[in-house]
Parts: C-alpha cells; sequence; structure tokens
C-alpha cells in the first residue's frame, strides 16, 4: 500500500509540474494578434485584430480601444488609431514613423488559418516514421535472438505510443514494451528487454548527431546550443567506446562490482545481451541508418507543419529547422507529461525566438506536433481490445510494481 501510494504521489507530482509549464507557455504567448513597432532599442507591442488574411503581403490592423499609439507615428496615422479606424500595412512598407513594423496572429488565428496540403504531407511523412521505427526494432530484436513477426512489432510499438503519450502513469511505453516482449520470450529476457533500450537509445544518439551536424555547418546563431549538443555527443561516443573496449572492461573492477550487487546475475544478463549488439557491427549500422533517416523525415514532416501554419520559409529554413526540432524533441523527452507537452512547447517558441522567427508560431508548430503524435497514440489504444492485450498489459505493469 505504500508503494502504491509513493507511486501515486509521483504521478501526481509529474502531472502538476507538467501543467505549471503549460500554464507559463500559455501565459507567454499572446492569444491576440498583435502589431510589433520598433525604431532602434524602442519596441512597441499592441493588441488588435487582423483584418485579412495574416499570410498576406497587405492587411488591414485594428488596435484595441484605449491603446496609445506611438508618439513617433505620422499625425494621420495616430489620429485614425484614435478614432478607432483601421490601418493598411504592407510588408514591403517595413518603415512607419521612422521604425520597423510587423504583425503577429494571436494563437487562435495561427490555427485557423491553417492550409490542410502540408498538414496532410506532415501526417504522412510521420506515419511513415513510424514504420521505420517498427522495421528498427523488429530487426534489433531478431538480432537478439527474439524472432517476432513484422506486425507483432508494430503492435507493440503503437502500444509504447499509447502508454508514452496518452496515460499519465509511471509505467512508460517503453516499459510497457519490453515486459510484454520479454514475456513472449522467456527464454531470451535479457535479450528482448536490451531490445527495447538499444532502441530508444539508438533514437536519442541520432538525434543529437543530427542537431551535432548541422550546428557545426551553419556556423553561427546557435553558439550556445552547439555547446551542449556537442558535449552531449561526445559525452555519448566516449561512454560507448568505453563500455565496448574489452581492454578498458578488464582494467575496470566493473565485473568484481556487479557480482557485489543484489542484482549481478540480471545485470550480467543484461551486459551480455548488450555486448550482442557489437557483435553484429552491419546490423547495428542499418539499425543506425535507419535512426538517422527516421530523425529527417520527421524533420521534413515538422517543416510541412510550419507550412500549414503559415511559418515564414524566409524566417525559418530547412536548416533551422533540423536544428530545431531535434534539440526540442532531446529536451521533451525529460517525462514530466505524457508525449513531452509543456517542455516542447517551451522549447519550439524559444528555439524560434532566437532565429529570430516569432515564437507564438513556434509553439503552435509543437502543438500541432504532439496532436498528430497524439492521434497516433490513440490508435494505439485500439490494439488494447485485441483479445489478451489487457491482462498483458496488468501483468507487465504488476511486474514492474514488483521490481
Amino acid at each position: 500500500m505504500a508503494s502504491r501510494g509513493n507511486k501515486g504521489l509521483m504521478v501526481f507530482v509529474r502531472v502538476a509540474v507538467g501543467l505549471l509549464v503549460l500554464a507559463f507557455v500559455a501565459y507567454k504567448v499572446p492569444w491576440r494578434d498583435q502589431l510589433v513597432w520598433q525604431a532602434g532599442d524602442v519596441s512597441v507591442t499592441v493588441p488588435g485584430t487582423i483584418e485579412g488574411d495574416w499570410k498576406a503581403e497587405a492587411i488591414r490592423f485594428l488596435p484595441d480601444r484605449g491603446t496609445p499609439a506611438p508618439a513617433e507615428w505620422p499625425e494621420s496615422a495616430r489620429r485614425s488609431w484614435s478614432e478607432g479606424r483601421s490601418l493598411p500595412l504592407s510588408r514591403e512598407d517595413t518603415v512607419f514613423g521612422g521604425g520597423r513594423v510587423k504583425w503577429e496572429p494571436g494563437m487562435p488565428r495561427a490555427f485557423s488559418g491553417m492550409d490542410s496540403g502540408p498538414f496532410v504531407k506532415a501526417v504522412l511523412l510521420f506515419l511513415f516514421s513510424f514504420l521505420i521505427v517498427v522495421t528498427r526494432w523488429w530487426r534489433l530484436l531478431a538480432v537478439a535472438g527474439c524472432v517476432t513477426s513484422w506486425f507483432n512489432a508494430l503492435r507493440l510499438t503503437f502500444l509504447g505510443m499509447f502508454f508514452n503519450l496518452v496515460m499519465p502513469g509511471l509505467t512508460g511505453g517503453d516499459v510497457i514494451k519490453a515486459v510484454i516482449v520479454a514475456r513472449e520470450n522467456p527464454e531470451r529476457r535479457a535479450d528482448a528487454l536490451v531490445s527495447v533500450v538499444v532502441d530508444r537509445m539508438l533514437g536519442m544518439a541520432s538525434l543529437a548527431t543530427v542537431a551535432a551536424v548541422v550546428i557545426v555547418a551553419v556556423g553561427s546563431g546557435f553558439a550556445e546550443l552547439r555547446v551542449w549538443v556537442l558535449g552531449l555527443l561526445a559525452l555519448g561516443l566516449v561512454g560507448l567506446a568505453v563500455y565496448a573496449s574489452p581492454a578498458v572492461r578488464r582494467r575496470l573492477p566493473l565485473t568484481r562490482l556487479v557480482d557485489r550487487l543484489p542484482l549481478g546475475d540480471k545485470l550480467r544478463k543484461l551486459d551480455r545481451a548488450a555486448l550482442t549488439y557489437l557483435r553484429h557491427p552491419l546490423e547495428l549500422s542499418i539499425a543506425v541508418a535507419l535512426s538517422l533517416f527516421n530523425h529527417v523525415v520527421i524533420i521534413v514532416g515538422v517543416l510541412h507543419l510550419g507550412r500549414a501554419i503559415g511559418v515564414d520559409p524566409a524566417a525559418v529554413g530547412l536548416a533551422d529547422y533540423f536544428i530545431v526540432v531535434p534539440v526540442a524533441n532531446i529536451v521533451s523527452a525529460v517525462p514530466v507529461l505524457p508525449g513531452g507537452w509543456g517542455v516542447g512547447e517551451a522549447m519550439y517558441g524559444g528555439l524560434f525566438k532566437t532565429i529570430g522567427a516569432d515564437p507564438t508560431l513556434g509553439v503552435a508548430v509543437s502543438i500541432l506536433f504532439r496532436l498528430t503524435q497524439l492521434g497516433f497514440g490513440l490508435v494505439g489504444g485500439l490494439f488494447l481490445l485485441v483479445p489478451g492485450a489487457q491482462a498483458a498489459v496488468r501483468e507487465a505493469e504488476a511486474s514492474v510494481g514488483e521490481s
């Protein structure tokens, strides 16, 4: 009972922290259209209503009543402003009253003007990405000696997405996948468990690799991120080299330390299972290639989400997405709310602001991305209707609780 109480408390804390992050993002995001005027160090943001298509080259902007116009503006513009008449604005005419003016949509307008064509392309790309992930894990299972059908790997991956993205419990989708596949391969339980861990690690390492390569290639603009991403990648490579080196393993007292631990026997089995992949460099290389290809597909999919929302390609180019998406998704992997809600929106908004784009659109892109992933997760819930699926999940959760 005490254990269940502690788990319930941890779930509550996670959800509370996640909701606080979401509330902070919602507070910072503008829900009304706004006009931004800047001259030197002076910047004025005025709420109001964009009349017409905000993505067009010319609009009319109706300011909220009672909002004073900047004193530096021409008299005619200030008079129209005070009389409550909308102002004609054009993207080509960037100079206004000695400063630069731009308009930004509020969150509701960003979604209401969404283009369905790029959105459909993004969903199809995400579906293709999901099939790549299934294939990668299916091959890793085969290397581990846990031979199963591709459809079974698809089923378990869908279930994993359901528990990762939909259910707010402590038992994540990766744990459910690992325990169920271990149950289906009782003679190779350690190998089955490690296949899930290796699959997840390959995904995260590939994300960091893509971000690192692009950050180095673009040179400037992401100096602060460069240190963290390259450091993370270097730390991972050093750790892998140390772990895979027989000479280092012989010199370090890791084996004796493991033998003294209460779960030493299980840890040795997991260690042997992990080393299996190092004895199959070709299959490991294929898995790495699939991981990199998978993230490229996801990044292009998010780019199409940006196009659907109305993100200006000149403001956020392809190279920017190759940095924003991996970095934001790595940080979103922090297990707060399911699917990275809150953390992901903060990261997308912050990174869009870093490159000089509208942070509201960054948050909108993140929300749309998570909604599409949530849709896939809900589809995964349908696999709970398969006979025996719910019993297997309950057994998996019970196994995790006992451990």
